[in-house]
């Protein structure tokens, strides 16, 4: 875990980092921002008692918004990590940035722990199986998937303002964007996977019940598009 604070502290857009589960609080600031260790304890007390009372591992981030300064805070490894960084900084460059620390972090933890290269046993190459042309057939057979009329994404639309009002135009953009979606060319599946992920990414806003229903909603409406 010191890896993953320190590799986030180090980057530029960063001002500093810090990591709590239980007791093992762990921190890291730059010259820019400075907090006594005394206010990281009190926070992390704090950011733990809410967590609590939301219900433990319901969340999996979340964002705080201040005159100058952001904060983003992450559920891992059974803890909280949390980044500070200034106001101009988007969040979605931060959580870019974090999900390449913990990458990175992982391959260092995954090298320290892999031990000398045994030479490699010689297997016999195995008889392949025979399989009959029907059976060939059935697996070789792709899928269909269908293309929806691009009037599905007005629908769609209308019922994420309905949930999400302000912030839907963000949410939707944000992950058709992700999700590389046109909405002239866009598949069944690949809208059925765009709504799990606005449920996803709306239950912090309006909470995982409402989000579900959202997401009921939109499916019933793309079947009957179909």
């Amino acid at each position: 875990m010191r890896a993953l604070i320190q590799k986030l502290s180090n980057n530029k857009d960063i001002l500093g980092a810090f990591y709590f589960k239980g007791d093992n609080n762990l921190f890291s600031f730059t010259d820019q921002y400075s907090v006594p260790d005394s206010r990281i304890k009190r926070i992390a007390l704090v950011l733990s008692q809410t967590m609590d009372a939301l219900g433990g591992g319901v969340f999996r981030r979340f964002f705080l918004e201040g005159e100058d300064k952001r904060v983003s805070i992450f559920q891992h490894s059974g803890g909280y990590c949390g980044i500070v960084f200034s106001n101009i900084v988007p969040f979605r460059n931060i959580e870019n940035i974090f999900v390449e620390a913990v990458s990175e972090a992982k391959e260092i933890a995954v090298e320290k722990e892999v031990p000398a290269k045994e030479k490699p046993k010689l297997k016999l190459a195995e008889k392949p199986k025979k399989i009959s042309k029907e059976k060939l057939a059935v697996k070789i057979a792709p899928k269909e998937d269908i293309i929806l009329n691009p009037s599905i994404f007005a629908k769609i639309r209308e019922i994420l303002i309905e949930y999400l009002g302000d912030f839907s135009d963000t949410i939707f953009e944000n992950q058709m964007s992700d999700m590389k979606l046109d909405e002239k060319s866009a598949s069944l599946s690949g809208v059925q996977k765009l709504c799990f992920s606005l449920q996803k990414a709306s239950a912090m806003l309006i909470g995982p019940s409402s989000a579900r229903e959202m997401v009921d909603k939109l499916l019933t409406t793309i079947k009957s598009e179909k």
